[in-house]
């Protein structure tokens, strides 16, 4: 939570202990043999979590361009799950929505952004991640094939000399 946490709120780690705490700075007293970490600075691989299968691999073509393909996905405590996309034959978009609570690893983009993968650079994966207290995680996940914009342009020119 810790990478989507802003100005005020900050979530930090004491391996000791095993707790995660958010705004460990406002409890004076909460003592950490081994010292409060910030959570940024936690990899995830250091908190085991239970690995589960995530949705199929998304293919991006050029029959999915303009088109979404949405799942409502569940992770249960402590899950993460690799979320591959695939763009040997299209520009690909994917976006994380409708939680506040998911982690993102793989990428520098946070909940709700478009994260978009330029055609012909092979698959990419996407670590995600229940970051939630306790308790399972339900979010939206929205995959589109897209029209690179320097394709298009491209296209467009060729079709307006061919008919001057």
């Amino acid at each position: 939570m810790d990478k989507n946490s802003g100005f005020l709120v900050s979530y930090s780690y004491c391996e000791a202990s095993d707790e995660c705490l958010k705004d460990a700075w406002n409890y004076i007293n909460r003592d950490c043999a081994t010292d409060w970490n910030g959570g940024k600075n936690v990899a995830l691989d250091d908190c085991n979590p239970e690995s589960i299968a995530c949705p199929d691999t998304f293919v991006s073509s050029e029959t999915l361009y303009g088109s979404y393909l949405n799942q409502t996905v569940t992770l249960p405590e402590g899950a993460k799950c690799d979320v591959k996309v695939n763009t040997d034959n299209g520009l690909a978009r994917v976006i994380f929505d409708e939680t506040s609570y998911l982690g993102l690893d793989g990428t520098d983009k946070k909940l709700g952004d478009i994260i978009t993968y330029d055609s012909g650079t092979g698959e990419h994966t996407i670590t995600i991640y229940n970051a939630a207290e306790s308790g399972p995680l339900t979010f939206l996940v929205s995959f589109s094939g897209a029209v690179q914009m320097g394709v298009l342009a491209l296209s467009t020119l060729a079709l307006a000399s061919a008919t001057l």
